[in-house]
């Protein structure tokens, strides 16, 4: 959700081109050895922006760093958004597409504890996950959940965590009244679940056809925002908006229609003078006199393993769409749903058994 940041927001994503940088480099491979693997790559060249590659196979050789066998991977808007980002879009170039990841760790590097060799893990990796290895940091991945197949797993952690991290930030609890924007979309969805887990009372919008699927999400309320009118009374305790974006609705507003005194909004995109206030809110200088409703998704191994229990539970349950070629054919299937705004559930490909 950052392909709407003006120019002037640039420290808000630095900590993104900082990582990404790192991971543009090419991963050190021994001398003796000359393993590759399969990736599907970003190649501003080729008309589709992406393309099949070999690549060497990388090591974990940096301190904190995990190699795992990936064995399912997830597609996130912010995957197609990364390379139109003046900040971002070079550090992209030739490095598998990708953010979420399953599989199994082949090797650990230095100073590594909360994962081993032949652990089952799922999480986050600025590398590029659509590839048969993937480096990670261990602060990035955790235990996968044991109850989940891989390509379920693969689908949760940008999504779970964005939704976890907001219904935090708006201090969704139990008994809180809680308005998911969205309830049908991919960060809505777990968004509706997760509220639900920490037993808040939920009322989410969505549009007609998705009534039944939000409510067997377990939306208490369900409002079909083509025909419906979301209600005033009561007012909301919090509200997490994963809709608004200069491409859709602009439901910034409730903030003043539809919470309660003291109440919390947050937001996953917005207008350019959202992500203006959100890049003042984090720069040195200004934090202290300036706050943001937006919200970026912090990969967090502790997050994680919130979620997974979650799951464990049976409270969350990943919403797979639609398993894809890995390929770079079944990658751009992918960009051209996403951008169509209208998926229900993730988009995931099995890398490897």
């Amino acid at each position: 959700h950052i392909s709407s940041a003006p120019k002037s927001c640039r420290a808000a994503i630095s900590r993104w081109s900082a990582c990404l940088e790192g991971a543009a480099q090419p991963a050190p491979v021994a001398a003796s050895m000359s393993a590759t693997m399969k990736a599907v790559i970003y190649k501003p060249e080729d008309p589709t922006g992406v393309a099949d590659a070999e690549l060497p196979k990388p090591e974990a050789t940096k301190l904190g760093s995990v190699l795992v066998r990936v064995r399912a991977a997830a597609a996130n808007p912010v995957d197609y958004k990364l390379p139109t980002v003046p900040v971002i879009k070079r550090s992209t170039y030739g490095r598998p597409v990708g953010l979420d990841l399953a599989g199994v760790v082949e090797a650990v590097g230095p100073g590594v504890e909360n994962v081993k060799v032949g652990d089952e893990v799922f999480g986050n990796s600025t590398a590029g996950t659509i590839a048969e290895f993937c480096l990670a940091e261990a602060v990035k991945i955790a235990p996968k959940p044991a109850k989940l197949t891989f390509e379920e797993a693969a689908a949760l952690p940008t999504v779970a965590l964005t939704s976890l991290q907001a219904l935090d930030k708006v201090q969704a609890g139990k008994d809180k009244r809680v308005l998911i924007i969205g309830g049908s979309g991919g960060c809505g969805a777990l968004g509706v679940q997760i509220a639900k887990a920490m037993g808040a009372h939920v009322t989410a919008t969505c549009s007609g056809k998705n009534v039944d699927k939000v409510r067997g999400h377990g939306a208490d309320d369900v409002v079909d925002y083509t025909s419906q009118e979301i209600p005033r009374e009561p007012l909301f305790d919090c509200i997490y908006d994963t809709v608004t974006s200069p491409d859709d609705i602009n439901y910034s507003g409730l903030k003043r229609t539809h919470l309660a005194q003291g109440g919390k909004y947050a937001q996953i995109n917005g207008s350019p003078g959202d992500w203006m206030k959100y890049g003042l809110s984090t720069a040195p200088i200004t934090k202290m006199f300036c706050s943001s409703t937006m919200l970026l998704t912090n990969h967090s191994a502790e997050d994680l393993g919130r979620i997974a229990a979650f799951a464990d539970e049976g409270a969350v349950r990943p919403q797979v769409q639609e398993v894809l070629p890995f390929s770079a054919a079944g990658v751009q299937q992918a960009f051209a749903l996403l951008k169509g705004r209208r998926a229900t559930g993730k988009l995931v490909f099995t890398i490897g058994a």
